[in-house]
């Protein structure tokens, strides 16, 4: 180092001195409440997102009653999608009533063993596959079988109609009155197929009030 570069050096060494900078010495605590607002915060962890929980809804399965209508009756279903959801009510429809509800007189239509699967749910038209080891029913008990599709595929929140196939094939349903019709179906299509709620009940009227005897 030159004799002239040191007095330079010592110049800017007290001039650092004089402006406060440290240059050493024992470390000490900031006081908290000294801290600006959001600096003492950890750091937010990046914690993977978890799957959404499956929904639970009330939808709707339709057993035909010993008159030949279709009456329904509540289940619970579940699933993250429409469709997901769809598929549990169908399944549960293609299991046959529960022991209180045939106690009831309550049967179905659809064949044994039948597989109820959704192949599309476009919008609100839902495809569903109808497959069976026994022949598809026909004559009154297909149009019962079907309305019992419909009604109760479409009581399932965002579900309006249904397209139906059989073993993958597209078909021509029957509507109640036994015309084919290869477009998607409704529930009004099937409204005459189920049973009317019941009437209320006849206002009884009062008695009149009975006088009192002469005194």
């Amino acid at each position: 180092m030159t004799r002239r570069a040191v007095p330079v050096l010592l110049a800017a060494l007290a001039v650092l001195a004089g402006c406060g900078v440290p240059t050493g010495g024992e470390p000490s605590t900031i006081a908290a409440s000294d801290v600006p607002y959001g600096l003492a915060e950890p750091a937010p962890s990046s914690a993977p997102s978890s799957p959404p929980d499956a929904v639970v809804d009330a939808s709707l399965v339709h057993w035909v009653s010993a008159s030949d209508s279709l009456v329904p009756r509540v289940r619970e279903v579940s699933g993250t999608t429409r469709r997901a959801r769809l598929a549990d009510l169908l399944e549960q429809l293609a299991d046959g009533p529960t022991g209180a509800e045939r106690d009831e007189q309550l049967s179905t239509a659809l064949p044994p063993e039948v597989r109820l699967s959704v192949t599309g749910v476009d919008g609100g038209t839902a495809t569903i596959d109808l497959d069976a080891p026994a022949e598809a029913p026909v004559g009154v008990s297909g149009r019962l079988a079907v309305a019992q599709i419909v009604l109760t595929a479409t009581s399932v929140p965002g579900v309006d109609a249904v397209l139906l196939q059989l073993a993958g094939e597209p078909i021509e349903a029957p509507l109640p009155d036994g015309e084919l019709t290869d477009r998607p179906l409704t529930a009004a299509d099937y409204a005459a197929t189920a049973a009317a709620p019941p009437a209320p009940a006849a206002a009884v009227p009062a008695e009149p009030p009975v006088p009192a005897p002469p005194s």
